[in-house]
């Protein structure tokens, strides 16, 4: 790949990191500190070639308006897989996540519940919105306005919310609030 499509490449994925770790893109500023452009114009020209090439979709009337397309998404999946020791996607892992759209959100885990089956503190959740859950399913849950995650099983008359820790307890409840169902995990690090 020759450097300008390698820039454009950086400039995706910080996009797309920065996207999932705060919810939304950055600034142009931003993307040029990240990737060693000092102009402003040189990061606008970048971006404009990535929508040209269906990686991104950028509203020209509001600033931070970014948002990595699919087909976007998944050039940084065939990057990480045939490129990983070029230290330029080492860290994304992208092949089960999608788009954010009015049926999926973002959360950081603040807990270590789910510890055993690999989700640590503060990794961020890729959540399917939905109000219900079958057995074995891996839930976000709302339990006097807290948030937490749980595996999830229906007992009779009442839900155990499972701890994936094995030095906690499980939660017996009768009608949890559930706010979705965990379809995917992002890190921003490797221990």
């Amino acid at each position: 790949m020759t450097k300008k499509p390698r820039k454009q490449l950086e400039i995706l994925q910080y996009i797309y990191e920065k996207q999932l770790a705060s919810g939304y893109p950055p600034t142009i500023r931003e993307i040029g500190a990240k990737v060693g452009l000092a102009s402003s114009s040189t990061v606008h020209g970048h971006l404009d070639r990535l929508q040209k090439k269906g990686l991104i979709i950028k509203d020209a009337e509001k600033t931070r308006a970014i948002k990595v397309t699919p087909q976007g998404i998944s050039l940084l999946n065939q990057n990480y897989h045939n490129d990983k020791t070029n230290g330029l996607v080492t860290d994304i892992a992208t092949e089960n996540l999608f788009s954010f759209d009015e049926d999926t959100f973002i959360l950081q885990q603040h807990s270590n519940t789910m510890l055993n089956i690999g989700i640590l503190n503060n990794d961020y959740l890729i959540v399917k919105k939905q109000q219900t859950a079958i057995d074995g399913d891996i839930i976000v849950v709302k339990i006097n306005e807290i948030t937490n995650v749980y595996r999830y099983f229906k007992e009779g008359t009442h839900c155990r919310l499972q701890p994936e820790n094995s030095n906690l307890k499980p939660v017996i409840i009768e009608n949890p609030t559930i706010l979705g169902c965990v379809v995917g995990i992002y890190r921003n690090h490797i221990n």
